[in-house]
């Protein structure tokens, strides 16, 4: 039996590849099934059990492949085996999650545009996406406290790492809230509203005694008052070439910010506005309206009951997503969110709150609590969900919760009156004066 089976051998060893295949394939055919089972456990004890098909292909094909996962499943990944582990840890990987995450964070265009580390990809998306997590847990890892007001926040803007207040304190403050600096102080009136352009330089806040000014951010030098409103103006929006303000007699007033030129004045019935590039976005009691600028012509007018709550998810779904593109078919943009709007209008008994719509957070005050709502399109993950105006659904409210020390004390005696925030903030004012940076990265 032995030297039969050598003698076979014998002959196997001198036939070539191809020839070697077809034995093989013969072979097997001749088998029956128990017999194939015997070879399979022969393979599987080889190492020769299973083919592995990701580990097989052109390292750029993995990498693309795998780098549909969320950073969950690649860390996942890298436990089955060697030959993944170091395909999960090839940076090309790590910079294609990087950039999903700056895509949400920033926009699209402005992501790949960005200076973002050339090395240590991996590291940052672990970072970002830890911040996700604190942020969907409402997990707050450090508050800092901004003060210089001495009377209430009424008004308050933010802009990557610039805030403006206005406050009854007749100033308006320019903070960077990374370093917790007052960059400038401007004095007036008490104020009503604010509003800046960061690439411009250019601050404006309007007061209850019907003046709106235009100061150089950098200078603090005042470049513009303007005046024609005949009541306290609550509103003020600026674009790269306007200014508009509405007052709490409905009145819209629209100028040419860098000549102080009058442009139009309009009786829109308004509540709030908001300027995109030269149309001017109008909240009334019970409808939306669309003005053209220089003319002040009513372009588009809809019905719209959600009132300053689902105004504020509007203009900031519009802000989201870029003046260039953000009243792109605005009228079915008002139509199709009646879905979202239905939602949040759950929480209509808050009167302070604000949105990010690329994550689909809502951050309101309730009985004085600070509360966190999700509103995710699906369980997709974190990085990659979306901004949408339907197809959503709403999380439980979550109460935030602070970092040990003596922020809880500290923030349950104060009365909150503006909320912002952004990918890793909430930034509160108070009656007080008092601002607090509540951070869910650091």
């Amino acid at each position: 039996m032995q030297k039969e089976i050598e003698s076979v051998l014998s002959e196997f060893r001198r036939l070539d590849r191809e020839k070697r295949k077809i034995f093989l394939l013969s072979l097997v055919e001749e088998c029956d099934p128990h017999e194939v089972f015997i070879l399979q456990q022969v393979l599987k004890l080889k190492g020769f059990g299973a083919f592995d098909i990701i580990g097989a292909l052109p390292p750029e094909l993995s990498v693309k492949i795998l780098s549909f996962l969320d950073g969950k499943n690649l860390c996942a990944c890298r436990e089955v085996c060697k030959t993944w582990m170091n395909i999960t840890n090839e940076s090309a990987i790590w910079r294609l999650k990087c950039l999903e995450m700056l895509e949400i964070d920033k926009g699209a265009k402005i992501a790949q545009n960005m200076n973002i580390p050339k090395e240590g990809w991996k590291k940052w998306y672990q970072q970002k996406y830890r911040r996700e997590v604190n942020w969907n847990n409402g997990r707050v890892q450090t508050i800092t406290f901004l003060k210089g007001h001495r009377e209430r926040i009424s008004d308050a803007k933010l802009k990557e790492n610039i805030l403006v207040t206005g406050s009854a304190d007749r100033t308006v403050r320019i903070w960077n809230i990374e370093t917790g600096e007052c960059i400038r102080t401007l004095c007036g009136n008490s104020f009503s509203c604010v509003d800046f352009l960061l690439e411009e330089k250019i601050v404006a806040a309007s007061t209850f005694f019907r003046s709106s000014f235009i100061w150089n951010m950098e200078t603090g030098e005042l470049l513009r008052e303007l005046n024609g409103h005949v009541s306290a103006v609550r509103c003020i929006s600026l674009s790269k070439s306007y200014v508009a303000s509405c007052a709490f007699d409905g009145s819209l007033i629209v100028w040419n910010w860098e000549t102080g030129e009058k442009l139009a004045t309009i009786p829109a019935e308004a509540v709030q506005i908001r300027i995109f590039e030269s149309t001017i976005l109008s909240l009334g009691s019970s409808s939306i309206k669309a003005f053209d600028i220089p003319n002040g012509n009513c372009i588009f007018s809809a019905a719209f009951n959600e009132g300053l709550l689902g105004w504020s998810y509007i203009q900031n779904y519009l802000l989201s997503k870029g003046a260039e593109d953000s009243m792109n078919g605005f009228p079915d943009q008002i139509v199709s969110s009646s879905n979202i709007l239905n939602i949040i209008s759950l929480c209509s008994d808050s009167r302070v709150y604000d949105f990010d719509t690329r994550r689909g957070r809502m951050i309101s005050v309730n009985s004085g609590t600070l509360q966190l709502i999700l509103l995710n399109e699906t369980s997709r993950p974190i990085a990659t969900r979306p901004h949408s105006l339907c197809n959503v659904e709403q999380s439980q409210p979550k109460e935030i919760v602070y970092p040990q020390g003596p922020y809880k004390s500290i923030l349950s005696k104060e009365i909150f009156r503006t909320l912002n925030m952004d990918n890793r903030r909430i930034i509160v004012g108070c009656l007080s004066g008092m601002i607090a940076v509540l951070d869910f990265e650091k």
